[in-house]
């Protein structure tokens, strides 16, 4: 019987042998599976950190650029101003200077003359203009009264009754300003277009 209990005892260890192995090779297994996962879930965490990384880069580049891209317009625009500015200062200047002035304003009323049909009412002018005025009517061969108004600067209005035609220096910059600013633009940022 104590054969019986020593087989009976060797038999038992050897399961318990082989139950503990098969349960160490299937913690193993176990243990492996959870490590490449593990890694695996690593890896597909550092990927998608990296693609965040990396779309927070184009992002803040995007911003950036626009920033750039709007400092650089904010620039270029106060420098198209500051032009239109000097021109508008170089406008009265020379409108001060009777000896510049005179045949740029006769030319002014002779272009004005020009635009309206019949005989001319009145050539409106600044104050200022006045005696200029009345050399440039008599050099073109009209005899209109020349009447004065503040808000005509640098130029003439000819009125035939119910017909004005407006020709002043400062008209004809408005009228050309979004063509000269995209000329001053081009200037300034010395691209050919």
């Amino acid at each position: 019987m104590a054969d019986l209990a020593a087989l009976l005892d060797k038999e038992a260890s050897a399961e318990i042998e082989a139950i503990l192995a098969e349960a160490r090779e299937r913690a193993s297994a176990i243990v492996a599976d959870a490590e490449r996962e593990a890694e695996s879930l690593v890896a597909s965490r550092e990927r998608q950190a990296e693609a965040r990384r990396r779309a927070e880069l184009v992002r803040a580049r995007s911003a950036a650029q626009l920033e750039a891209a709007s400092m650089r317009l904010n620039a270029q625009q106060e420098a198209i101003e500051s032009v239109f500015d000097r021109v508008e200062e170089r406008i009265e200047e020379i409108a001060g200077d009777d000896e510049r002035y005179g045949p740029i304003l006769e030319a002014l009323l002779r272009e004005a003359l020009g635009g309206v049909r019949g005989t001319p009412e009145a050539i409106v002018v600044h104050p200022d203009d006045e005696e200029l005025a009345k050399k440039a009517a008599k050099a073109v061969g009209t005899d209109a009264e020349i009447r004065t108004d503040e808000r005509v600067r640098a130029g003439v209005k000819v009125t035939t009754g119910t017909v004005s035609v407006q020709n002043t220096l400062p008209g004809r910059l408005e009228a050309l300003r979004d063509e000269l600013a995209s000329e001053v633009a081009v200037a300034l940022s010395g691209e050919e277009s």
